[in-house]
């Protein structure tokens, strides 16, 4: 019996301190989202999330395993809408690490990574291609989830046609410069190849992209062309803590 109520006040104690603690998790995402809401000017603040259990034992370490902004539908030059996030990955506070905390007050501390990246979906990149009805999937994988891959599978109306087109493209980056190729056509009429390829051959300055300089990887992730730029072995500036740059 008395072991069994030791047990039961572990219990009792591991569950208020757990409550205890997302509740301080959850304070410092509502500041951060907040402040980057203020900070980019978005009318719906960004999604953030702070990693690691128990959060709050980063006031003591000064060391925080990983810290996210997510914004959905914010304006992309060129583009007009994409998917925006920045993720920081192991930081290491400076002094006072308790109260930074508290206040979601990150600059000067010095992370492994800090990682932007704006994500395009059918919709956002079909503006790029003049295509409203772009479709875009994993070109081996067809799961829901899809995983990521260096190529995508693309299916849309190209202007001036009135019939969908099925065609394999590559992503790569040459410099600043995103270049995209027609690899495989799948379903494609054989009097429309000349115009199928013109159509998804795409030549992009990432430089243009909300990502703070050029992008350093372009994959398909999740039926989205995506772009992310690594800053590493870097200091915290007051910029990074929001989805825009």
């Amino acid at each position: 019996m008395k072991k069994r109520s030791i047990a039961l006040g572990l219990v009792a104690v591991l569950c208020v301190g757990g409550a205890a603690d997302t509740l301080f998790a959850s304070g410092v995402e509502r500041t951060l989202s907040r402040q980057a809401a203020q900070l980019n000017g978005l009318e719906v603040a960004p999604e953030a999330y702070i990693s690691g259990f128990p959060v709050a034992l980063a006031a003591v370490t000064g060391a925080v395993s990983r810290v996210s902004l997510h914004s959905v539908d914010v304006p992309v030059a060129g583009v007009g809408v994409g998917n925006a996030g920045v993720e920081l990955i192991n930081l290491e506070l400076p002094a006072n690490a308790g109260q930074r905390l508290r206040r979601a007050d990150l600059t000067g501390a010095q992370a492994d990574v800090v990682r932007r990246t704006v994500r395009l979906d059918g919709v956002a990149f079909g503006q790029l291609l003049g295509m409203t009805d772009l479709d875009i999937a994993h070109p081996y994988d067809i799961s829901p989830s899809g995983g990521t891959a260096s190529e995508a599978r693309m299916t849309g109306t190209v202007p001036g046609t009135d019939i969908p087109t099925t065609v394999v493209v590559t992503l790569r980056l040459d410099g600043p410069t995103f270049r995209m190729r027609p690899s495989q056509l799948i379903d494609v009429p054989s009097d429309l190849t000349d115009r199928v390829i013109d159509a998804y051959t795409l030549d992009r300055d990432t430089r243009d992209l909300p990502l703070g300089g050029q992008a350093d990887n372009v994959q398909l992730s999740g039926g989205s062309i995506e772009f992310s730029r690594d800053r590493i072995n870097t200091v915290v500036e007051a910029g990074d803590l929001a989805p825009l740059v």
